[in-house]
């Protein structure tokens, strides 16, 4: 079986299924060919001298056989079936056509298989040189009418018909060689697309993926960083408060509690996002509980969490507001949320400015405090991909949206972070991300506040 399947790559063929079928019918057709020659044979009127067998055998297995190589040969094959055709007819080998339909398939193979220049030459030699030796048995056999018994203007219409039926069996060999090449050309070329949008999806799913780990891990640091800045800020006090005044140190540790809880919990939704749970977790939690869900409207949440910590907010809010955009939501939250924990960690104040400002085609986003600022210098033009952590991790949020960020001491002392989110902004300095989902919030009464936490 392996040399056979040798022999079908050497031949080209599919494999060994379509060698075996053609051996096949090539045995049908040589075994019909020669019985019918032998009837043949035994017709021809007397002073007829036919080719003898063995001569007849060779030139009829010859043309059908060099068929087995017209996939890889096929000018070759076309040119040796021709002479070998030829011969036949002018020596009135008697056989039942299945030379002629040898000849026809060689020419049909040639379209199929061979390349330019010598595809159109060959069929146009071969085909010429058809209708010469067609014209010659016309010539040759003009007489045999009355041996026939037809009239002559019969016998025109017979030979008409002949070379009708000749002309149509050589158009249609020709044509539908050039079709099955065509045909053959652009599977081959819906293949390589095939390969390469395989490659290219491969490709895409690689870099979503490493989106998706870069997001995820922007999320974790933001609510770790945040709820374990709080907890230390809490224990702090917490330690402080325990020798001197027990009571006073049950509040920071209610407060290190539930901001232990809530990390656990922001923690946990992430993990299912991960997962991407169809109906429900092994906790039995909802895809919705799952999802994670950080927006302005936890924003009142933060502040009390951060005036427990020791940092009170005061925020402004400007502008009418409205429904934001599910990454504009995010990004303004997790913005706010690591510029307040860095307040808290390095500043060494006791409260903070926010201002959010409504604008018609984006957001404000901006936290001031009269502190130290952060210790060291980070760059906003870091690497995107550094997992999101501090400045470098706003500046990519905001690169994302295609807004705007500024940071630095101000005037006066203190420290500044000034974002500016467009609604529908597109990504400028940033690779390509898959912007996180959050849920629409809802709008809020259109109004400008000015509040003070207590």
């Amino acid at each position: 079986m392996t040399q056979l399947a040798a022999i079908a790559q050497a031949l080209r063929f599919k494999n060994v299924r379509w060698l075996l079928a053609e051996l096949v019918i090539m045995a049908v057709a040589l075994g019909f060919s020669l019985i019918a020659s032998a009837a043949l044979v035994s017709d021809i009127p007397p002073g007829i001298e036919p080719p003898s067998t063995a001569v007849s055998v060779v030139l009829t297995l010859s043309i059908v056989l060099i068929q087995m190589v017209r996939r890889r040969l096929p000018v070759s094959v076309l040119l040796i079936a021709t002479g070998l055709l030829a011969v036949i007819r002018v020596l009135e080998v008697p056989e039942f056509e299945v030379t002629g339909l040898a000849w026809v398939v060689s020419l049909f193979a040639v379209g199929r298989h061979a390349a330019q220049p010598m595809r159109d030459l060959s069929r146009a030699f071969a085909v010429l040189s058809m209708m010469a030796l067609l014209t010659f048995e016309i010539v040759r056999g003009w007489d045999d009418h009355e041996l026939l018994g037809f009239s002559e203007r019969t016998w025109i219409l017979i030979l008409v018909s002949q070379v009708l039926a000749n002309i149509f069996l050589f158009l249609g060999a020709w044509l539908f060689g050039d079709f099955a090449r065509k045909r053959n050309d652009r599977e081959r070329d819906l293949a390589a697309r095939t390969m390469e949008l395989e490659a290219s999806r491969e490709e895409n799913a690689r870099r979503a993926v490493m989106d998706e780990r870069v997001r995820i891990a922007r999320e974790i640091h933001d609510v770790v960083a945040h709820h374990v800045s709080v907890m230390g800020v809490q224990a702090g006090a917490a330690r402080r408060a325990v020798n001197v005044d027990p009571e006073r140190a049950e509040l920071p540790l209610r407060a290190i509690e539930e901001s232990s809880r809530e990390a656990v919990q922001e923690l946990h939704r992430l993990l299912g996002f991960l997962r991407r749970a169809d109906e429900t977790d092994p906790d039995g939690l909802s895809p919705d509980a799952l999802t994670p869900r950080p927006s302005l409207e936890r924003l009142p949440e933060l502040r009390r969490q951060l005036a427990d910590a020791g940092l009170a907010i005061r925020l402004a809010v400007s502008g009418e507001e409205r429904a934001l955009p599910p990454s504009v939501d995010l990004s303004a939250y997790r913005i706010l949320q690591e510029a307040l924990t860095n307040c808290l960690k390095y500043a060494g104040v006791d409260h903070a400015d926010v201002e959010l400002t409504y604008g018609a085609e984006s957001l404000g986003v901006a936290v001031r405090d009269r502190g130290r600022g952060p210790t060291g210098s980070i760059s906003v033009s870091a690497s995107p991909t550094s997992g999101g952590a501090g400045l470098p991790g706003m500046a990519e949020r905001v690169a994302l949206l295609g807004g705007t960020l500024h940071h630095g001491e101000r005037a006066g002392g203190g420290f500044e972070v000034v974002a500016d989110l467009p609604f529908d902004g597109e990504v400028s300095a940033a690779p390509s991300m898959v912007p996180e989902r959050a849920p629409e919030m809802m709008a809020p009464d259109s109004h400008a506040t000015e509040e003070a936490a207590s």
